[in-house]
């Protein structure tokens, strides 16, 4: 792909596509053909600057984060341990101990 190419704001992304495909902007079917407009509580590049990625659990299942799709568990620059659900920024909580923080500190 070509480092000129240019994404669609979020408003003409089924425009952008239907041109694209050739087709009409009407048979465009969002999560089919492009994904949503909002990102769903996936936070956006840069969200989780200054952490830094220590582990990652997929379909958790240990009593504390059962309803996540995946958990991650980060360290920042003073060595303090957080965690995160789904990629949304908004979860990220620090972690000062219990089990999830024993963890972190065997990484």
């Amino acid at each position: 792909m070509s480092s000129n190419f240019n994404y669609p704001d979020k408003a003409n992304y089924a425009a952008w596509y239907a041109a694209k495909a050739g087709i009409a902007e009407s048979e465009v079917v969002v999560g089919q053909h492009i994904g949503p407009v909002n990102p769903g509580g996936v936070s956006p590049h840069g969200a989780f600057d200054g952490y830094t990625p220590i582990h990652r659990v997929d379909n958790p299942a240990d009593g504390i984060n059962d309803a996540a799709d995946y958990v991650v568990y980060f360290k920042n620059v003073d060595g303090d341990f957080f965690k995160a659900t789904n990629a949304d920024v908004s979860t990220l909580v620090e972690l000062t101990s219990g089990t999830e923080f024993d963890l972190c500190q065997t990484f």
